[in-house]
């Protein structure tokens, strides 16, 4: 549509840095670090801390479908039990729990999947943690007794207590019950405790309410703000740590990048050295798998070489922060480990009493510190990036976010010439950034391409964008489309070459359409070259243009067919040079951008005849080539011929061509002409797509106000969204990319599709950058044959940090892979804020994602499940929030087994650089 003319972090090993969830006790926000004690409120001893309340309205659990007590008992449902309890309908049920007290809920034929045991209580507030629930049978089956605690907390109303225990803790082999036990599992005093609500919840589990964050929640007023563990020193990653040495006495195997294997029978045990540690340390992390019937087994401690006794610590479901499915992580405060901060110089960990013989896997063990989820935003914002939109300070709380990668759904491979760019005339000597994007390929394009004379090999017309001059295309005389191609080669890039249909290409690199000397002053003139003029008079009518012949020769097919087949004798010896060709640009605006030689609007059948014309002469001369076009400018030639929109014309074109679009038509008659003479003629369809948002701009162009940034960011929905409705004049849903290819499945099946050329605007702003990198990542999930920027974007600008995200995003080639993963948010309202797209390697060992955080204020607190891709066995996360350095090393924290944890600041791209093992 138009063209350019006139005048590194301090840690070491396979991962980065780690941010590792201890905000939550078993599911439960911690509310501040004062409080990691409350955490500790074990079921193997006694509580030495009062439970802080659970904020209101914290967690969701699955509906109620098998609901066994509501106001009353439900049918199917027998009272038994031992407790004195009155059951008086409707209202709750009281019962007196002292001595042990309990009560039983029997039903026989019990069926269905169910998420867990959910039930709402009222007790006395000195009775604390008092609870244990279990199921039961008549047959022989022992079931777990679960111990109630801040775990299976959901959230605090008044003085009621909603519960949620998940069926896998209650029921871990899956085998029939008929019972639910509730009982006291130590003594309390004689007062009622109320149950409203017993029963069974559909598959799921505890899920943040809206507004909430596992991480990060409002402090409630007089509490510190909640918390994260930051690893400090690991020693252990998936592989030993630089420094770190293996010492210990258990059979154990360590073959990185994988979890350490030991066997832990007999008191086995296991310590990792290091001398010279320093710092000051908030505890000791690791992550560990062990079978299910080994229970609590482990015990921590520090060491060092003087005679210093450190204080052994036995792990239980006081200090798990986080479970992934088999995996536990832990956290022990160093205040425990050490308490007289003595220096040390081991970790060591070991088997407290006999166990089986049965491998036990550690994939970390290290030292930590406590820090808030603020504090890793401070950290993580640029101090260099307000300049450009990014280093955002994020208001309220995280957004706690879901999103399934899943890697068993069907997927497809990535076409690459979708990272493509065009060429800039004006800039292409200058620069030289626009090698460094990372772009697979480059357009020789824009509207003085329909005008180049290849003989001449260094002259075009600029039409209506530059006072229809005929000119030298660059800034060397010896600058040709063969330099361009040659450039490209070079490279290792791919290029698409525009060639002319319109019938006429500058004669010579002087003449103008519209000198003063024959047509007078006019409403503009070249200040540059003063007999050139705009070819608008001063009263602003449009001046009736010469004979083409003023600045143009004739270039018929046999012109076109003589150019690619000289490109192809060059080929003999360089290889193919030209990977995609274009049947000329926007033809449906030729009537205005080239008026000059084409005056009158053009129609359905004219499009189709040089359509015929010369993409015959094309195919000719290269037989194997890839052909483009029609190369339409946008939403109303998608539709109408030029025609249709001049005055006067009504649609009458559109209407005597049975009504259809005229894509669709254009499509139906070339499948048409195959069918007849056996030539194809079109490969690919080619459209532009240019958001018409007021104040979205163009190139570093284009208004940065809070609503146009929303807006430009948003615009990228038209290309896919079909419930999204266009904020412009066009005010209705585009979805082009699902649109066309519906027209190509119904008039011309097989066809692929390229977004020929597409700008948003504000390159050097955050939203033009994010707007970019949502772009490419829908090309890849929508499966485009290609696309090209139009043009390129300033050297470190978002929109260049943007194609690095995807293209060379550590400065080292990594980047998206090859085959594209679909992903699906939890909650539809996400996916207004932040995309994720996902790429694998062919062999699936390599998972490169990428999250953007589309909010200007609000940060993500992004959980990332792959499903059916393996497990994560080394992890990179790589940020981006505005800042001219590019992308860096973020914080993260990774739960274990297929669960990637990310913080996103607000208007940021973040990469996940994952490597997997399969389970």
């Amino acid at each position: 549509m138009r063209q350019a003319v006139g005048s590194g972090a301090p840690w070491r090993g396979r991962r980065t840095r780690t941010v590792l969830l201890v905000g939550v006790c078993l599911g439960v926000p911690l509310v501040g670090v004062s409080l990691l004690g409350s955490c500790r409120q074990s079921t193997s001893r006694a509580a030495t801390t009062t439970q802080p309340s659970s904020p209101s309205g914290v967690y969701n659990i699955p509906p109620l479908t098998e609901t066994a007590y509501a106001g009353t008992l439900q049918p199917g449902w027998n009272d038994e039990g031992w407790s004195e309890r009155e059951l008086k309908d409707p209202g709750p049920a009281k019962l007196r729990m002292a001595n042990m007290g309990g009560w039983m809920l029997h039903k026989t034929g019990i069926q269905g999947e169910f998420g867990g045991l959910a039930l709402r209580y009222r007790a006395p507030s000195g009775f604390g943690d008092f609870l244990e629930v279990r199921l039961d049978s008549e047959g022989e089956t022992l079931f777990p007794r679960v111990r109630v605690d801040a775990s299976h907390v959901a959230r605090r109303e008044g003085d009621w207590v909603q519960l949620f225990v998940p069926l896998e803790q209650l029921n871990p082999e899956k085998v029939p019950f008929t019972r639910i036990v509730i009982r006291a599992y130590k003594k309390v005093s004689n007062d009622w405790v109320e149950l409203d609500q017993v029963g069974l919840t559909a598959p799921g589990g505890m899920t943040p309410a809206e507004g909430t964050s596992l991480v990060q929640q409002s402090p409630q007023p007089g509490t510190a703000a909640r918390v994260i563990v930051e690893p400090m020193e690991l020693a252990y990653d998936n592989g030993l740590q630089e420094g770190w040495e293996d010492h210990g006495w258990s059979e154990r195997e360590l073959k990185g990048p994988t979890p350490a294997k030991l066997r832990m029978g007999n008191m086995g045990g296991w310590m990792l050295r290091k001398t010279g540690l320093q710092g000051e340390y908030g505890g000791l992390t690791l992550r560990y798998r062990a079978p299910s019937d080994f229970g609590d087994f482990l015990e921590v401690r520090l060491d060092s070489e003087s005679e210093t006794l450190f204080p052994r610590v036995r792990l239980s479901d006081t200090y798990v922060t986080a479970r992934d499915g088999d995996w536990t992580q832990v956290f022990v405060p160093m205040d425990e480990l050490n308490p007289e901060k003595k220096a040390f110089t081991q970790l060591v960990l070991r088997a407290y009493k006999k166990v089986g013989n049965e491998q036990v896997e550690l994939n970390q063990v290290g030292l930590a510190r406590l820090v808030t989820p603020a504090a890793v935003m401070q950290q993580q914002a640029p101090p260099d990036a307000a300049s450009v939109g990014g280093g955002r300070v994020a208001f309220g709380d995280a957004k706690a976010t879901k999103v399934v990668v899943d890697c068993a759904a069907s997927s497809h491979p990535i076409s690459p010439l979708i990272y493509g760019i065009a060429f800039n005339n004006l800039r292409e000597l200058k620069d030289s950034h626009q090698w460094e994007l990372g772009a697979t390929a480059r357009r020789w394009g824009g509207n003085p391409t329909t005008r180049y004379n290849w003989k001449l090999g260094n002259v075009w017309n600029t039409a209506n964008d530059y006072f229809f001059r005929n000119i030298v295309l660059g800034t060397s005389p010896q600058y040709t489309y063969d330099t361009f191609l040659q450039s490209n080669l070079q490279r290792g890039m791919q290029s698409a070459l525009t060639v002319p249909i319109i019938g006429w290409v500058a004669k010579d690199s002087t003449s103008v359409s519209f000198p003063k000397s024959l047509f007078g002053v006019q409403q503009k003139m070249d200040p540059d070259v003063t007999e050139a003029g705009n070819g608008i008079s001063p009263s602003g009518d449009a001046l009736t243009p010469p004979l083409p012949t003023q600045t143009s020769v004739e270039a018929p097919p046999a012109f076109i067919h003589e150019w690619v087949r000289t490109i192809r004798e060059k080929d003999k010896t360089r290889g193919r040079s030209v990977h995609m060709y274009i049947l000329d640009n926007e033809p449906m605006l030729w009537n205005t951008t080239h008026r000059d030689v084409h005056p009158e609007p053009a129609t359905y059948d004219e499009l189709l005849e040089r359509t015929i014309a010369y993409g015959t002469a094309v195919r000719q001369a290269d037989p194997d080539a890839v052909i483009a076009g029609p190369a339409e400018w946008g939403w109303t030639n998608y539709y109408n011929s030029a025609a249709d929109l001049a005055p006067g014309g009504n649609k009458k074109d559109r209407k005597a061509h049975g009504n259809m679009p005229l894509l669709a038509w254009y499509l139906k008659k070339l499948h048409e002409h195959e069918k007849q003479t056996g030539t194809r003629l079109l490969d690919v369809v080619d459209v532009h797509f240019y958001p018409q948002g007021e104040g979205i701009g163009f190139e570093e162009r284009g208004a940065t106000d809070p609503d146009t940034s929303a807006r430009r960011i948003r615009s990228t929905r038209a290309l896919w969204d079909p419930k999204y409705k266009d904020e412009s004049w066009i005010d209705d849903k585009i979805e082009l990319i699902p649109r066309i290819k519906r027209w190509i499945a119904e008039n011309y099946p097989g066809r692929g599709l390229s977004i020929g050329e597409y700008n948003f605007g504000a390159t050097g702003h955050m939203s033009g950058g994010l707007a970019q990198a949502e772009a490419l990542g829908r090309f890849a999930e929508q499966n485009l044959t290609s696309a090209f920027l139009f043009t390129y974007p300033p050297y470190r600008s978002p929109a260049f940090w943007a194609f690095r995200a995807y293209r060379n995003f550590d400065g080292k080639g990594g980047r998206f892979q090859d085959n594209f993963v679909p992903s699906k948010f939890d909650k539809e309202s996400d996916t207004q804020g932040m995309s994720l797209f996902a790429s694998r390697s062919d062999d699936g060992k390599r998972l490169v994602a990428i999250a953007l955080n589309l909010e200007p204020d609000s940060a993500r607190n992004a959980q990332v499940e792959l499903r059916g891709c393996g497990n994560v066995a080394n992890a990179r996360v790589l940020g981006y929030a505005g800042e001219p350095s590019g992308f860096s090393e973020r914080k993260s924290f990774l739960q274990s087994g297929s669960n990637v944890q990310v913080m996103l600041p607000p208007w940021s791209i973040t990469v996940l650089d994952l490597t997997l093992t399969r389970r």
